[in-house]
């Protein structure tokens, strides 16, 4: 159960968030853009949903994070999860892509 101290974190907690984003944006300006989320109850947490794998490849390599860190994860239906998780200094960086695989052809 939450406290109150966890739900009144000032936006201030946030801030070594937007630093180390602004600094990830500045080291890769090419970097594909993402959904990023961040809570004032994790403040040093943030979770980055990519489109595709490819850019959750540009984001591993960026983060130079090994490739053995990455895990794919299967979801309801035909759907498919890569997901890393990755340090910026005291930040944690949750990256992720949900997509559904390429169909299998089979030569005869």
């Amino acid at each position: 159960m939450l406290t109150n101290i966890d739900m009144n974190n000032p936006l201030t907690a946030q801030a070594a968030v937007f630093a180390a984003l602004a600094q990830l944006a500045e080291v890769h300006p090419n970097l594909p853009g993402a959904y990023i989320t961040t809570s004032q109850i994790t403040p040093t947490e943030v979770h980055v949903l990519l489109d595709s794998p490819a850019d959750l490849e540009a984001w591993r390599l960026a983060t130079h994070t090994d490739p053995d860190e990455v895990q794919l994860g299967d979801l309801k239906g035909d759907r498919r999860q890569l997901l890393f998780n990755a340090p910026l200094g005291r930040i944690t960086l949750r990256v992720y892509t949900v997509f559904a695989p390429a169909p299998l052809v089979v030569a005869a």
